[in-house]
């Protein structure tokens, strides 16, 4: 992956950690394609085929410009990219919360962008 989330006409440059596991596994696509959900402090889009087991570094607590894989606890093949540019409406106001464990891949500078991605918007990461 080059390290590209496009979105309507615009793109936002993502840094990988190349020396990370998920990134390992993630490059092993071309891109992934999905549909913008904002929720407030995040920006993610679901990927069903995408089942990454965890290596043991998950955590719900990130910073902003983090890019986060992440996978349901309790449904199967619903996994998630998340961009997290905020407070989320699941931590404590100090810093972005996931629902659920996930696990740091890569960081985004363009804070300000990713804030204005509507939801339901096409996104690809490439």
């Amino acid at each position: 992956m080059k390290g590209l989330l496009q979105y309507n006409d615009n793109q936002i440059k993502i840094e990988w950690d190349t020396s990370s596991y998920m990134y390992n596994q993630l490059i092993k696509h071309d891109s992934l394609t999905g549909v913008a959900n904002n929720i407030g402090g995040e920006v993610f889009f679901y990927q069903y085929d995408l089942d990454i087991e965890f290596d043991g570094s998950q955590k719900e607590i990130f910073e902003a410009g983090d890019v986060v894989y992440w996978r349901s606890p309790i449904e199967s093949g619903k996994f998630g990219i998340l961009f997290m540019y905020g407070n989320t409406s699941y931590g404590d106001g100090t810093k972005p919360r996931t629902s659920s464990p996930g696990i740091k891949i890569g960081t985004f500078k363009s804070i300000e962008d990713m804030s204005t991605i509507a939801s339901n918007s096409s996104l690809q990461l490439i």
